[in-house]
């Protein structure tokens, strides 16, 4: 993946500038003004790697006026990238030579502490060193790989005079010429193990979508030219050419002292036969949407401009989501994916970007809609200004440490959204769902507070989720999910909207007290889970007297399903198998809490357990619980109180 990037003046970027993308998550993004220069960063990507089909690059017009445009103040794009070693090809001899020089490369700029006079460096090394927090020297190559201006071959940015490995003797200083003889084929070799792709805000979704265009073939991992000369056999193209031959000789009989010739050739090839197959079948073909209500068919080019945004991202979303046995990894760069649509629609063109990141895709995206910031779960956000001398900052953060994790705790923060995103960021949350919920087929959504919920949820609610619209938003902790309940208050009150779809945000009950007061409002609840001793598990009001004993979702749980779920996990926990083994369990049980009578130094190991790996045991125990749960033997067990609870809430008129 790109982890980050080192302009000089390209665009609206003077001087040499780094900007961070990635600490190694899926999903990145650029936040800022309009004019920020957010959109340059995708399009200098695109020049970099897809070379822009050779087209002239925007240089920055301050620095084009002042001249000097060459030499050592050349414009230069160079990304870095961060590759597992075991991803890089090495089966063929040039392969090999490639991923050798790479391991020198890797090893040089994970080391390096270089200082030039621009600042860039050292941001590059403050940004390197959360690299090494998680991604290990022996296990990934760090490589940067970039071009200069007008120029073939390869360049290093700030680096390139100081490899120092091209030559045998490392105190001799190599000429350009010997460098770019030692790197021959070195770019080519890294930007073959991805695809970029940039989708610009202006992108005519008609022509994208033809299927033989370069980007189109990219995400289907298909080369169409190859598909179309493996499926026209050597043999039949040799047939075409003696029937014509047939045919063009009893013309030429007729015509006595005149006969046919080509002026190059007197035979089709493969490649004349593939052109004319492409022209004459693929290009008649465009992507058209089907209706859900009467399954009629309209082209995209007559789809609304929200519409059209939309079929990018869902055309997209569906090649790299199930096409996931590819020759290269995608990444895919896009201009403002909110753009045109309805803010009721913002969430959902988020959400599935989002979980691409998840699935071995780079996602980095420019953007105005900053309700995706809160419900991020493993990703970045670039933040980029001007001031008014025009001079451009850079700010970057994780948005797993943005907000309170699924642990309830926060790790050491690097830096803190400022205050205007983190408001506006809310903002657009709940202005979103909130739409969402007036429209005529509204959406319902379950705002809870950890991954490990939504995990449940999805399996637990999945018909609500296909019949009903039913969206699971987990914000992190529950001064997140009380801080969108408080925003959502006025909207749902305001008689003015017609508010049909529900939204229900469910916390636990802790030793923490909440000081809130809940407002009984139609559509809207806030509710917690409680054990008590009348009705197990249930459902109360989040401001109810009732607050012991503390209750988690863990607590909750399908006792058998529960129990069998932590057996999986009990060999690598002794403690956690001795207590499952040795305590007697109850048939009777209405809840995870009530099957095994344990005392409160085992519930304390149980909990330890799942508190254990900084809380990722809870998303692993949930995902083995959801695992079991479709399992054919649990498939027709009773159901729990509290969450037939909810779907009635959620399904009622």
């Amino acid at each position: 993946m790109i982890t980050s990037l080192f302009l000089r003046h390209f665009k609206i970027y003077k001087g040499i500038t780094f900007v961070p993308i990635s600490e190694g998550c899926g999903f990145s993004s650029l936040i800022g003004e309009n004019g920020v220069g957010k959109s340059s960063v995708l399009e200098a990507l695109d020049f970099a790697i897809n070379k822009k089909n050779n087209s002239e690059w925007p240089i920055n017009n301050e620095a084009k006026n002042e001249g000097g445009l060459s030499g050592a103040n050349i414009p230069f794009i160079a990304p870095i990238f961060l590759i597992k070693k075991d991803f890089l090809r090495k089966s063929k001899k040039d392969d090999l030579e490639n991923y050798e020089k790479a391991i020198l490369l890797s090893n040089f700029l994970w080391n390096t502490k270089i200082k030039t006079k621009s600042s860039s460096l050292d941001e590059f090394y403050t940004h390197r060193d959360e690299l090494k927090k998680n991604f290990s020297q022996e296990e990934y190559v760090l490589l940067i790989v970039g071009k200069k201006y007008n120029e073939g071959g390869i360049f290093f940015g700030s680096y390139h005079n100081y490899i120092d490995f091209v030559l045998e003797n490392p105190l001799i200083k190599p000429t350009e010429e010997e460098i770019q003889k030692y790197f021959k084929g070195f770019f080519e070799y890294v930007i073959s193990h991805y695809s970029y792709i940039y989708i610009p805000v202006e992108t005519d979704v008609h022509t994208y979508t033809k299927l033989e265009t370069q980007d189109m073939q990219k995400l289907m991992d298909k080369n169409i030219q190859s598909e179309i000369e493996s499926a026209i056999k050597p043999v039949t193209l040799k047939q075409i050419n003696k029937d014509l031959d047939n045919f063009v000789k009893e013309i030429e009989s007729v015509l006595e002292i005149y006969e046919y010739k080509g002026h190059f050739k007197n035979s089709l090839t493969m490649p004349d036969l593939v052109s004319k197959i492409i022209e004459a079948y693929f290009s008649i073909k465009v992507l058209n949407k089907k209706s859900e209500k009467d399954g009629k068919r309209i082209p995209v080019s007559e789809l609304s401009s929200g519409e059209k945004r939309k079929a990018l991202i869902d055309v997209a979303y569906s090649f790299l989501l199930k096409n996931k046995d590819r020759d290269s990894n995608i990444i895919l760069g896009i201009d403002e994916p909110e753009a045109s649509l309805h803010m009721s629609a913002c969430y959902n063109q988020f959400e599935k970007l989002i979980n691409l990141g998840k699935h071995n895709h780079q996602i980095i995206v420019s953007t105005h809609w900053y309700g995706y910031l809160p419900i991020v779960t493993n990703g970045s956000a670039t933040s980029i200004k001007k001031n008014t001398k025009n001079d451009i900052t850079i700010d970057y953060f994780n948005l797993y440490n943005y907000r309170e994790t699924i642990t309830q705790s926060r790790k050491q923060i690097k830096g803190i959204l400022p205050i205007d995103y983190s408001i506006k960021s809310y903002n657009d949350l709940v202005q979103s769902i909130v739409f969402s919920i007036i429209q005529e087929v509204p959406y319902n959504w379950i705002i809870c507070e950890g991954l490990s919920e939504k995990i449940y949820f999805e399996e637990i609610f999945k018909n609500e989720i296909l019949n009903n619209n039913l969206r699971i938003l987990p914000l992190g902790s529950y001064k997140e999910v009380k801080k969108v309940y408080s925003y959502l208050l006025s909207p749902i009150k305001d008689p003015d909207y017609v508010v049909k779809g529900k939204v229900i945000c469910l916390i636990d009950t802790d030793n923490e007290s909440i000081d809130i007061e809940c407002q009984k409002i139609k559509n809207l609840y806030f509710l917690r889970l409680l054990n008590t001793e009348k009705d197990g598990s249930t459902l109360v009001d989040v401001d109810s007297n009732f607050k012991s004993p503390p209750t988690e979702i863990e607590d909750c749980l399908h006792p058998i399903i529960y129990f069998q779920a932590l057996l999986e996990f009990s060999e690598d926990y002794p403690n956690l198998k001795s207590i499952l083994l040795k305590n007697e369990t109850d048939a009777k049980a209405r809840n995870s809490y009530e099957f095994i009578d344990l005392r409160d130094s085992e519930r304390k190991t149980i909990k330890a357990f799942f508190d254990d790996n900084e809380g990722f045991n809870k998303i692993k125990f949930a995902k083995k619980y959801v695992e079991l749960l479709k399992v054919d033997f649990f498939k027709n067990i009773d159901c729990l109180n509290w969450t037939e609870n909810i779907k009635k809430k959620i399904t009622q008129s």
